[in-house]
């Protein structure tokens, strides 16, 4: 379900609402629309508190929710945990404590980037007593769509070419696609249509550079033309993309032809391995495509390398690691 759907069929606010997005775009989202409905702003200076995690969390939140509403039929309590947040499963405990606790004049509004583990007592206890809902950020067959939509909101609309790459750049990192999309309409108020060109003069050109030679760099690693995966490599590290960071981009490759080679086995239709996958079906189809250059067994040694190489780039093993990078590169398209 979507927030906007499940905000607009809340026609009177519960006592507890539990909300699972690891995505901090959608818990975001989740609170404005929550706060757009429910909480007038003449009430909000008296009756809304925000609890976050730190210091003596549980005794901070504890004395909002017993705290009465001010002049109003109710008093809001929001707190958000994001994935850097946890709380051990005594405190887990004195958290429900506390839901259980709340009174009618309360509504808390429970905001997690941690997924309950359903079978756990936690859980069991949980949904006897809150509104608990899960919102996931669109997966890749759905991502296009999300952009789609986004730009319509200004009566915009994107061609699919500067849609790929704003997938390609940023995937479904809602946050950092969002505030793209958002320059890229302000820069073009007055434009109808967005162009790849438009893309490149409004993205931050360090970030559109390096991305997209990436993407050249690793289509050329599937291809196996080692001469101009090397040139390529020697330019964008001329340019200070970071190995680290190349070998990374080159794992994840590696990791989805094997994915997709393993998968094609059984179909050839690249949008049913691309939902197997929560893959978007363009990458999945490009994969396919790469992946007949190289046996199952040729995959899993260059990911061994691959491996191999990112613990000597973290340990320090390799004092040059552009030269590293380079041999390992030679090394992987060679079997």
């Amino acid at each position: 379900m979507e927030i906007e759907e499940f905000i607009k069929k809340e026609k009177k606010a519960k006592k507890l609402y539990y909300i699972y997005a690891e995505n901090t775009y959608l818990r975001n989202k989740f609170k404005k629309e929550f706060m757009q409905k429910f909480i007038p702003h003449s009430i909000r200076d008296f009756n809304l508190a925000k609890v976050n995690p730190g210091d003596e969390y549980l005794k901070r939140l504890y004395s909002a929710v017993q705290t009465p509403p001010m002049g109003a039929e109710k008093r809001y309590i929001i707190s958000d945990f994001d994935d850097s947040d946890s709380l051990n499963q005594k405190q887990k405990e004195k958290l429900l404590e506390i839901f259980k606790g709340l009174s009618t004049s309360s509504t808390l509004v429970f905001l997690t980037a941690n997924k309950l583990d359903k079978r756990r007592k936690f859980y069991q206890a949980l949904k006897e007593i809150a509104e608990y809902q899960e919102f996931e950020p669109p997966r890749y067959r759905d991502l296009d769509k999300w952009i789609m939509e986004r730009f319509q909101k200004y009566n915009k609309k994107i061609d699919r070419q500067s849609l790929k790459i704003l997938e390609n750049m940023f995937s479904n990192k809602l946050e950092i696609l969002n505030s793209e999309i958002e320059k890229i309409i302000t820069r073009y108020p007055d434009k109808d249509k967005i162009s790849y060109y438009d893309l490149k003069e409004i993205i931050s050109r360090e970030k559109f550079i390096q991305d997209e030679e990436i993407f050249k760099f690793l289509d050329l690693i599937g291809d196996k033309k080692t001469d101009q995966a090397l040139l390529t490599l020697k330019e964008m590290l001329n340019k200070g993309v970071y190995p680290l960071y190349l070998l990374t981009m080159l794992k994840n490759q590696i990791e989805l032809l094997m994915q997709v080679k393993f998968y094609s086995q059984y179909t050839h239709n690249n949008k049913k391995i691309a939902a197997k996958l929560n893959k978007h079906p363009y990458p999945v189809k490009k994969a396919m495509k790469r992946s007949r250059n190289f046996s199952q067994k040729e995959l899993e040694q260059i990911l061994a390398e691959i491996l191999r190489a990112n613990r000597h780039f973290l340990t320090g093993y390799y004092p040059n690691q552009n030269t590293a990078l380079e041999m390992i590169i030679i090394k992987s398209v060679s079997y």
